[in-house]
């Protein structure tokens, strides 16, 4: 953060009294260059019909109102599809998603060769920044692009039991003043706000004053954030000269048409949101009838900057809209959701939204009279009649013409850290292609949400409530990919290959594309100590995925089944050169070093592991391994205690008392051994090492007594389970 000599005592006296933090005080000078500065504001999930503006009562969004009351309100904005991601592509691009290719979230990439409105801003000289407050738009999946900085930290804890990686509104805004506070030039700055998306848990006084409507607190805290963020351009001069855009990626269902959420439909209740523009260049006090695609804002904020068009876009320049005599003008909107095809193998769902009409394409299609039935609860087309069946000719043609030249679905694989983020968000990641079921997402929606609830079972370590849930949901959706590929991950953090094995085999056999689900059946047979199964399973994987970090990992087993180390090597390299930045394939390529009997090869990963991330605890549990083993038991003792709450973990404990019990060092040993047997008394594998101990010192009673009714296995360990996601390594 750097202060600019501003009279700090008396900015800070203001803006405190005011309740808006000191950082508002540390905005750069107004000493900038000419031209408009551009921010985009998007609020994820917000509903138009949650704002004041757009006519809701009872609810607290007055920087909203008032923004629309010093410009241009979109009473009919339409988001392009009810998915964060695609969504925000659209914003970003000016294009519907079957032009610019991204239709789901963390599974599809923006290519390189796109083109976004913050690479026309930056190519202008602009100042480029973003700050998004959730994972699933993170870095690397293409909305980057023309940022000097796109700023996706999240909190390395989940904020909830179910698992959401987001960060609150007041650290968005007070990330954005930070980076404003370092701009000279012109800027087009992208804040991004999630806190309305659930699991809704406004802080206080919202969480009181809205107790009963938890969601319309979350829009009035981000209202208040966005108002704080406002008040600071306005400290410095510099939001006169701010053209200000704000809208949402989505709606919520709320209840509507049985959604309580979003993703699935594409009802107004998930595409209708607010859209409203102010500054230089943009009439006051203006409203626009006209139904509206939110994806024209790229076109519409170049154009306001002076800057040229972008290359390809479906929506243009919204300006004319609000221009004298364009009252008339007919409004339409294209939105679609491909979330059920690509989740579960449903049929997929386009829509044409018009000023009076929404058609939406599906197995048993739909057409709502806005005018007379704005809550779409009553189908038009089963009556047949002439008139609804040439909107629906007239509609049909358009969505045609739409994906005539739509882009190929180029799904990406998804790195196990990654996977566990979004899904905790709420929001499947699909890999390959689910088995095609063609079923109407209206008739089996509600199944999803059964899905969802037993991945959030399983990530809040509710392992029994998971695996009821699950088996429920088989006897529901016996082909469910996703429950048989989470049943199986719960088996494994509980200890139980064998059952997990045919949910692995069954998730493997419905969605034969899917990389991380052949992975996971993979690790299956390794923990149960079927090797060439193993293998095999994880050449598939690489066939499906060669540059699959997970499948690398794997195919190092190979060793054992007669295979070179020089190939195991080269599988090594490429884990690593792979691993996304993520330090458990670097331990995992370590752990299969140590179990191939390669020590010096897992020490040297190890300690790389350990400088390349400082702050991942379980390099210096598994160095302490290595030196236990070396009988460097001082350093081993160190790293162990450096390890923090990684050396409370069961599996790695074990391991550093079989090091240090295989150089009969039992004095060190036997304290570890009975430690976990104190926490876990029915740890199989504690239980048999201790045996084995105990009979090397001659308590050949005691050992009996110990593994009385453990079955007998072979005394050394399985690779030590992946945290929650065991597919990808």
């Amino acid at each position: 953060m750097h202060f600019r000599g501003l009279a700090r005592s008396a900015c800070a006296a203001l803006w405190l009294s005011l309740g808006l933090g000191p950082l508002a005080c540390n905005l750069i000078s107004a000493d900038r260059g000419a031209g408009p500065n551009v921010l985009l504001v998007t609020i994820d999930t917000l509903r138009a019909d949650r704002v004041g503006a757009y006519g809701a009562r009872d609810v607290a969004t007055p920087t909203l109102d008032g923004l629309a009351a010093r410009g241009v309100l979109f009473e009919e904005a339409m988001a392009s599809v009810p998915l964060t991601l695609p969504s925000h592509t659209s914003i970003m691009t000016g294009q519907y998603p079957p032009t610019h290719g991204v239709r789901h979230n963390a599974v599809f990439v923006l290519p390189n060769d796109a083109e976004t409105i913050a690479e026309r801003f930056s190519e202008a000289g602009y100042a480029t920044g973003a700050v998004v407050g959730a994972a699933v738009l993170d870095s690397g999946y293409g909305l980057e692009q023309g940022f000097d900085s796109y700023d996706a930290e999240m909190a390395k804890e989940r904020s909830t039991a179910a698992g959401f990686f987001e960060r609150p509104a007041n650290e968005v805004t007070d990330h954005a003043l930070a980076w404003l506070a370092d701009s000279k030039r012109p800027f087009f700055l992208w804040v991004h706000y999630y806190d309305v998306h659930a699991a809704h848990n406004p802080p206080e006084p919202f969480k009181t004053r809205f107790q009963t409507h938890l969601y319309d607190g979350e829009a009035a805290y981000v209202d208040q954030e966005l108002g704080r963020l406002l008040a600071a351009l306005e400290q410095k001069k510099l939001l006169a000269n701010t053209i200000v855009a704000v809208t949402a990626d989505h709606g919520e269902g709320l209840g509507e048409h049985g959604e309580e959420s979003h993703t699935y439909f594409v009802y107004d209740s998930v595409l209708h949101v607010p859209l409203m523009l102010a500054g230089p260049g943009v009439p006051v006090g203006k409203r626009v009838k006209p139904v509206t695609p939110n994806t024209g804002i790229a076109a519409t904020l170049l154009a306001l900057a002076g800057l040229s068009p972008l290359h390809k876009t479906d929506v243009g320049d919204l300006a004319p809209l609000w221009r004298e005599g364009a009252t008339g003008t007919a409004g339409e909107a294209y939105a679609e959701s491909l979330a059920g095809e690509l989740d579960h193998g449903w049929a997929p769902l386009h829509a044409i939204r018009t000023d009076r009409y929404h058609y939406i394409r599906a197995p048993r299609p739909e057409l709502y009279d806005l005018e007379s039935d704005p809550h779409e609860l009553k189908n038009l087309l089963p009556s047949k009649q002439a008139e609804p069946l040439e909107i629906v000719k007239s509609d049909e043609s358009r969505i045609d013409a739409l994906l005539a030249d739509s882009a190929d679905l180029k799904q990406v694989a998804v790195d196990a850290e990654t996977r566990k983020r979004v899904e905790a968000l709420g929001y499947v990641v699909p890999d390959g292609k689910a088995v095609k079921t063609g079923a109407d997402p209206k008739d089996v929606y509600k199944l999803a949400g059964l899905g969802f609830d037993v991945l959030a079972l399983s990530f809040a370590k509710r392992y029994d409530e998971a695996e009821k849930l699950a088996l429920k949901g088989l006897e529901l959706m016996p082909d469910s990919s996703q429950i048989h590929d989470t049943l199986a991950r719960v088996y494994l953090e509980t200890s139980r290959p064998a059952l997990a094995l045919p949910h692995a085999q069954a998730a493997a056999r419905l969605s034969p594309g899917i990389a991380d689900y052949r992975g996971q059946l993979a690790y299956v047979y390794l923990v149960l100590g079927d090797l060439p199964n193993a293998v095999a399973a994880f050449d598939e994987v690489l066939r499906l995925d060669p540059e699959h970090p997970g499948g690398h990992v794997g195919a190092m087993w190979r060793v054992k089944l007669g295979g070179s180390i020089a190939e195991a090597e080269e599988h090594a390299r490429q884990a690593l050169a792979n691993d996304g930045n993520h330090p458990e394939f670097p331990e995992r390529v370590g752990e299969v070093w140590e179990a191939l009997g390669e020590y010096d090869r897992a020490l040297a990963v190890f300690e790389q592991g350990a400088k390349d991330y400082p702050n991942y605890p379980n390099f210096h549990m598994r160095l302490a391994i290595q030196y236990a083993r070396l009988g460097d038991e001082e350093r081993a003792e160190a790293e162990r205690a450096a390890a923090g709450a990684a050396g409370d973990n069961v599996n790695l404990r074990n391991r550093l008392a079989i090091a240090y019990a295989a150089r009969r060092d039992f004095e060190h040993a036997e304290p570890i051994f009975r430690a976990i047997l104190a926490e876990r008394p029915e740890e199989r594998s504690t239980k048999r090492f201790l045996a084995r101990m105990l009979r090397e010192t001659g308590r050949t009673s005691e050992a009996d007594k110990l593994v009385e009714g453990v079955p007998a296995a072979a005394e050394a360990l399985p690779p030590e389970p992946p945290t929650e996601t065991p597919a990808r390594g």
